[in-house]
C-alpha cells in the first residue's frame, strides 16, 4: 500500500502518454524490438515455411504472435512498475529462482550462436549484390559495421536506425505479397485450419518439431525479448524515470497519484506490445504468402546462405532485376537491425549483471569497457561459427532450442514476482493475459526440450 508521504505536488513519475502522438513518441523500445525480431525469426524461418509448405501451416502465425507477446509484456511491465529489471529481481531472490538469473546471463552466449544465422544470411545477401568480395569478406564487414554502431553506446541511435529499417522492409514485403495475392488467396482458408505441417529441410525439422521451432522463432525471441527490457529502461519509462534522475525512491513510499500513473505506464507497455505483435503477425503473413506464391510454386527450397538470395527471386519474377536488388538491400538492412538491437541489449544485460556482482566497485574497470568487450565477444562467436561451420540456419535452430526454455522460465518467474509486488493493485489484474503468458511460458520450455535433441544430433553430424 502507498503511504502518500511524498509531496503530491512534486510527483517523481511523469503522467503516461494521453494522446496518440505522445504514445508513438514512446514506441521506440517496441520499434527496436520489432525490427530486431523481424530481421530474425521472421526473415529467416517464415519464408522457409512458405517455400516448403505453401499455405499449409500459416495458422501458426496468429497463434504464436498473439500468445508469446504477453510473456514479454509482463517482463517489461515488471521493470516499469518496480524500477528493477527482472534480472535484478531474480538475483535478489533465493536459489529457487536465482539460478534462472545465471541461465539468462549465459543465454547471451547461446543467443550469439543464433546470430550466426543472421550474420550468414546478411553476408549471403551482400554477396549476391557484390560477389567479388566473397561471403567471408562480407561477414567481416558486417561485424565491423555492427561493432561501430553499437560501440557508440547510444540507445537513441539504435532506435532511429532500427525504426527506419523496420518500416522500409515492412512496406516492401507487403507490396510484393499483395501483388501475388491471386496465387495464395484461394488457399488461405485451408491454411488457417490447424494441421500438422510437413518437413522443412531448410531448418532440418518437420511436424511437431517444426511447430515448436516456430514457437521459438516467430514473435518474441530471446535476444529481442531480453533487450526490450533494457530499451524500456533506457527510455526511462515509469519507475525507471526517478532512478534515471538520481532520485531515491521506495515503491512502498509512492503517493496515490504516482501509483495511478504507474498503472497508466503499465497500460502503455501493454499497448506497445499489442501493436508490436500486430506488426509481427502482419509482416510474417506477408513473408509467408510471398514465399508460398513464388518459391513454393517454382519448387525452390532454399537453405544455408541462400535463403535471402532465393527470396530475391520473388521480386525478379514479379517486377524485374531492379526490384531484386532493392529487396536485397532492404533485407540486409533488416538483418542488420537484428544484429545491432540484441547486440546492444544483451551487452547491457551483461553489464548490469557484472554490476550486481560488484565488478565495478572492486576492480579498476568501467561500465563502458565491459560493454564494449561484451559486444566484441557476442560478435566474435557467430563470426567464428560461420567460418568453421557453414550451416547458419541449423545453428539458428540449435540456438532457438537451447534458449527457448530460458524464455519460458523468464515468463513464469516474472509472473510469480509480479504477483509478489502487492502494492495498490500494481500486480497483474488481467486474468486472460496472465493465462496467455503462463501458456506461452510452458510451451517455450516444452519446445526447447523437444527440439534440442534433434538440433544437437544434426550439429554432431556436421562435425
Amino acid at each position: 500500500m502507498s503511504t502518500g508521504t511524498a509531496d503530491a505536488t512534486e510527483h517523481r513519475i511523469s503522467e503516461p502518454p494521453s494522446s496518440i502522438k505522445e504514445f508513438l513518441s514512446y514506441m521506440g523500445p517496441a520499434w527496436v524490438f520489432t525490427a530486431s525480431q523481424i530481421g530474425g525469426g521472421e526473415v529467416l524461418s517464415v519464408p522457409l515455411g512458405g517455400a516448403y509448405l505453401g499455405m499449409e501451416g500459416i495458422w501458426l502465425i496468429p497463434l504464436i504472435t498473439f500468445t508469446k507477446i504477453f510473456g514479454q509484456y509482463y517482463l517489461v511491465r515488471y521493470g516499469v512498475m518496480t524500477g528493477d529489471t527482472f534480472l535484478d529481481a531474480l538475483y535478489e531472490r533465493s536459489w529457487a529462482l536465482k539460478w534462472i538469473f545465471y541461465y539468462v546471463f549465459l543465454g547471451g552466449l547461446i543467443y550469439a550462436i543464433g546470430l550466426s544465422g543472421h550474420l550468414g544470411e546478411t553476408a549471403g545477401a551482400f554477396n549476391s549484390l557484390l560477389p567479388a568480395i566473397g561471403t567471408t569478406g562480407w561477414m567481416l564487414i558486417t561485424v565491423a559495421a555492427g561493432l561501430l554502431v553499437v560501440g557508440v553506446r547510444s540507445y537513441g541511435l539504435i532506435e532511429k536506425l532500427a525504426t527506419s529499417l523496420l518500416w522500409i522492409f515492412l512496406i516492401l514485403i507487403a507490396f510484393v505479397s499483395l501483388q501475388t495475392a491471386g496465387v495464395w488467396a484461394p488457399n488461405l482458408a485451408s491454411g488457417l485450419v490447424p494441421s500438422m505441417p510437413g518437413r522443412v529441410d531448410g531448418l532440418g525439422v518437420g511436424g511437431m518439431a517444426f511447430i515448436l521451432t516456430m514457437f521459438g522463432w516467430i514473435g518474441a525471441g530471446f535476444g529481442p525479448t531480453v533487450s526490450y527490457v533494457w530499451f524500456a529502461k533506457d527510455k526511462v519509462m515509469g519507475m525507471f524515470e526517478p532512478l534515471d534522475d538520481g532520485v531515491e525512491i521506495d515503491k512502498y513510499d509512492l503517493t496515490d497519484e504516482e501509483v495511478s500513473r504507474l498503472k497508466g505506464w503499465g497500460d502503455i507497455v501493454l499497448w506497445q506490445n499489442l501493436l508490436s505483435s500486430v506488426i509481427l503477425a502482419v509482416f510474417s503473413f506477408f513473408m509467408w504468402t510471398a514465399a508460398a506464391a513464388t518459391l513454393h510454386v517454382q519448387g525452390i527450397q532454399p537453405s544455408g546462405f541462400t535463403v535471402i538470395p532465393e527470396m530475391a527471386a520473388i521480386f525478379t519474377t514479379q517486377f524485374g532485376e531492379w526490384s531484386a536488388i532493392l529487396f536485397l538491400l532492404t533485407t540486409v538492412a533488416a538483418l542488420f537491425s537484428t544484429l545491432i538491437g540484441p547486440l546492444y541489449g544483451m551487452s547491457r544485460l551483461w553489464e548490469d549483471a557484472f554490476a550486481l556482482h560488484g565488478v565495478f566497485d572492486n576492480y579498476n574497470i568501467t561500465r563502458d569497457t565491459t560493454f564494449r568487450a561484451t559486444i566484441v565477444l557476442f560478435a566474435a562467436i557467430p563470426l567464428s561459427l560461420n567460418l568453421f561451420i557453414e550451416a547458419p540456419l541449423i545453428l539458428f535452430a540449435l540456438s532457438g532450442a537451447l534458449f527457448a526454455p530460458a524464455i519460458g522460465l523468464m515468463y513464469l518467474s516474472v509472473m510469480y514476482m509480479s504477483f509478489d509486488i502487492d502494492i495498490d493493485s500494481l500486480s497483474p489484474v488481467r486474468k486472460w493475459a496472465v493465462a496467455l503468458a503462463v501458456f506461452a511460458g510452458v510451451v517455450m520450455i516444452v519446445s526447447g526440450l523437444w527440439e534440442a535433441r534433434g538440433s544437437i544430433e544434426t550439429i554432431v553430424g556436421l562435425l
